[in-house]
């Protein structure tokens, strides 16, 4: 846990193996006190692992007022250390407008699990955009998965910033995209599960089973972001393996510029979810 990079829980192991991404140059990060003005400074400060975008998720409003940052200022500037101990620790981020987030972390024996309440003290309404930012890799990528999601669920295809780029079908969409399985041969993609009900979304290997589910009616979509070392450009360069399920509360990654499924807090108002990250492995695999 590195509270002074967004409050990042950069590494987690379950039974011995590693689950969450880490990326090849995790070790040149250094901790900022300034929000990342754009995508490409954002990706050059993330070290893996599990953050909260907040208060907004995406891209940058230029419009937006106070002023935005890639993947919301919360993301990967210093939050502070409430309380810790040996398997939990509490985490609390405000801003000068009266918008704040208390986070608590818990250990489990089969990974962790993180309880969000945010609220807005200020004088104006906020509008967010929210999203949990787990990043599953390791031992988790190491076979093909299959993805379980409640049949019921909608699938919107996005472009790699995030913003629609495709029609709104049924999960898992077209037998040709592949979507059921996430393996060596799964493009650099991105897309939304709109309206996840029950919010659970699994992935399951020959000796794996990955599961994140998550509680609360701010963020009743999800994100699925696959690059398994398909990117070849700077600063991906093939090397990256990472696969997000990120419980969101915008079928998008747009940020507050796409008025879809945006969050409006009012003064005085709050808000609470938690999500759940479980691993379980064979008896072959440990």
């Amino acid at each position: 846990m590195l509270p002074d990079e967004g409050g990042v829980l950069v590494d987690l192991l379950v039974h011995g193996q590693p689950v969450l991404a880490s990326t090849p140059w995790a070790h040149e990060v250094a901790p900022s006190n300034r929000p990342a003005a754009t995508e490409d400074e954002w990706v050059a400060r993330w070290r893996g692992g599990w953050q909260l975008c907040f208060p907004t998720a995406g891209q940058v409003n230029p419009n937006a007022r106070p002023l935005e940052g890639f993947h919301g200022v919360a993301s990967q500037t210093p939050w502070l250390t409430v309380s810790q101990s040996s398997e939990s620790v509490a985490l609390g981020w405000s801003d000068r407008n009266g918008l704040w987030a208390e986070r608590a972390w818990r250990v489990t024996e089969h990974g962790v699990v993180v309880a969000t309440r945010a609220g807005n003290d200020g004088d104006e309404t906020r509008v967010l955009a929210i999203a949990e930012h787990l990043i599953l890799g390791g031992d988790v990528l190491a076979e093909p998965l299959t993805l379980e999601v409640e049949p019921s669920v909608m699938l919107r295809p996005l472009d790699y910033a995030g913003l629609p780029d495709g029609d709104l079908m049924p999960w898992p969409g077209a037998p040709d995209d592949r979507w059921l399985t996430v393996d060596a041969a799964t493009p650099a993609r991105v897309a939304a599960l709109q309206h996840v009900k029950p919010q659970l979304v699994t992935a399951t290997g020959p000796h794996v089973r990955a599961t994140v589910s998550w509680q609360g009616d701010a963020l009743p979509h999800a994100l699925l972001w696959q690059e398994l070392g398909a990117s070849t450009d700077h600063p991906w360069n093939g090397e990256v393996v990472a696969f997000g399920i990120e419980p969101t509360s915008t079928p998008h990654g747009g940020g507050t510029a796409l008025d879809d499924g945006l969050v409006r807090l009012p003064p005085g108002g709050e808000l609470t979810w938690n999500v759940k990250l479980t691993v379980a492995w064979t008896k072959e695999s440990s």
